[in-house]
């Protein structure tokens, strides 16, 4: 397949483009969902998708195809030689050459295909069978397994040339409980590296637990209450301003940030770390889209600000180094977290005598202002009175602002966690938050 890329590669050169890099990606992916004991979907599918990137003029353009051959590659590059020509915007035109050198990732890719279908599918229905065992369990919505195959090639003009592999599967299923008329949903998931982690029962009482505990829930009075967010639910919030730290953000003007390096902007517990090959994250990133090599790095260091997460782009604007973050043509995290706490969640919870404690929220993306900080969220969780989780609550907002909410965090529980946000955290405790109730 290199040789191949690399007479694209010519093609492109001679037809006048002064640097080309080609990033493609082949991905076998598998689903499998059940319901009422019954296989209801089972798909296999292969896809390739390649992103083409050139300079021509000093303008950088791309294209992006689902299957690249031989027979559409010259109608691929001419719409991307008329794309650079089109281009009017002043912006930094680069195509790496490479890192000196590349961080090691030491980790084996579980083969996936090795597993018997009817192995698959016998485990979704065990789940769906011990879902359904709960006295209080009405229906069962979904019981769900995925997984995926991917390799990934970064080849260019300059002599890059950079290879890597994922696999990784997913199960998820979701309950659905009654009990003296109220109906609530459990959902829980487990992501794994290899098959032989998944955990049957685990998932089951998960399931179970996160429906049955929230039946009886009601609201609670409106004011301010210190707050504890659950580790899943504090890395959705994490997640939800991660583009606050983006160079693409500072350079837009969409950040509250500009200017800030150097300045504490959160409680100085607060240590917010991107880490490539962090042991707990799903995947090990030794390197970015763009070919820049990742590695590990404060945004958030003792409560203060270090620096933005840059790619080649912003990296050249701001006059720094690229960090890393460059990903699917603009900017993202690799394995971000916040550092745990020492204390136990049992021992933050014991801190409080009339609190809330927030296990859900609902359109956080959609109830979040990026730029100002300001947030605004319908949540579920539980009555903290006395130091002791009490009844549950749902029908609740929880409103803030985010910038506000860093420096207010008071204590960081050490029951890390890397939710399906992709960011990690543990139980945080926050100082005072506005919950609108009844």
């Amino acid at each position: 397949m290199n040789k191949k890329y690399q007479s694209w590669i010519k093609k492109g050169l001679d037809k006048g483009l002064t640097d080309i890099e080609i990033y493609s990606t082949i991905s076998t992916n598998l689903s499998i969902e059940v319901f009422n004991g019954k296989i209801e979907s089972n798909e296999v599918s292969t896809m390739q998708d390649v992103t083409i990137k050139g300079i021509l003029n000093n303008k950088l353009a791309r294209v992006r195809v689902e299957d690249l051959t031989d027979s559409n590659i010259d109608a691929m590059l001419d719409k991307l030689i008329d794309s650079a020509k089109n281009i009017t915007a002043n912006e930094p035109a680069i195509i790496f050459e490479g890192s000196k050198e590349y961080l090691k990732v030491d980790e084996t890719n579980f083969n996936f295909g090795e597993i018997l279908p009817t192995d698959k599918v016998d485990f979704l229905l065990n789940i769906e069978k011990g879902i359904k065992e709960h006295p209080l369990t009405s229906t069962v919505q979904t019981v769900s397994y995925s997984e995926s195959d991917s390799k990934t090639v970064i080849i260019n003009s300059k002599g890059l040339n950079l290879t890597k592999h994922h696999t990784y599967a997913l199960v998820y299923a979701i309950g659905v409980f009654e009990k003296d008329g109220q109906i609530k949903t459990g959902l829980d998931y487990q992501m794994v590296r290899d098959y032989n982690v998944f955990n049957l029962d685990k998932l089951v009482k998960g399931v179970i637990k996160n429906g049955t505990e929230q039946l009886g829930a009601k609201s609670i009075t409106s004011k301010s209450y210190p707050v504890v967010f659950s580790n899943e639910m504090f890395g959705n919030v994490l997640r939800a301003y991660n583009q606050i730290f983006y160079g693409e953000a500072a350079y837009r003007q969409l950040t509250k940030l500009n200017g800030m390096q150097g300045k504490e902007i959160a409680s100085p517990i607060v240590n917010l770390i991107n880490d490539p090959l962090k042991e707990e994250a799903l995947f090990k990133i030794p390197f970015d889209d763009e070919g820049v090599a990742t590695r590990k790095r404060h945004l958030i260091k003792d409560g203060v600000f270090t620096d933005f997460s840059h790619n080649l782009k912003t990296a050249e604007i701001f006059k720094t180094e690229p960090t890393g973050n460059g990903f699917g043509g603009g900017t993202a995290s690799t394995n971000l977290y916040l550092e745990p706490g020492k204390n136990s969640f049992d021992e933050i919870i014991t801190t409080i005598k009339d609190g809330v404690y927030i296990t859900d929220l609902v359109g956080v993306h959609a109830g979040v202002e990026t730029v100002s900080g300001d947030f605004s969220l319908q949540a579920a969780g539980f009555k903290i009175e006395d130091g002791k989780l009490t009844d549950p609550v749902d029908m609740i907002v929880v409103s803030g602002n985010y910038f506000d909410l860093l420096k207010d965090i008071e204590m960081i529980a050490n029951d890390f966690i890397f939710g399906l946000s992709g960011i990690g955290s543990s139980s945080v405790k926050i100082k005072s938050l506005t919950i609108g109730g009844q």
